[in-house]
């Protein structure tokens, strides 16, 4: 039979942190302008997912 070899008890993980950060959605107005951006920004995701311009 192995010999055990003690081991020490695993340390706790720290807390997270759970402190409320800013939204960017929340503090930038929903203009046009802003979402038109958004949709340019995200050309690759949509590249990836294997979506074309004007379909789902």
């Amino acid at each position: 039979m192995p010999e055990r070899i003690h081991q020490p008890p695993d340390q706790p993980s720290p807390e997270p942190d759970l402190t409320p950060q800013p939204s960017l959605i929340v503090a930038e107005p929903a203009t046009v302008q802003a979402c038109q951006q958004d949709y340019a920004d995200a050309s690759d995701v949509r590249l990836r997912l294997g979506w074309t311009d004007g379909q789902s």
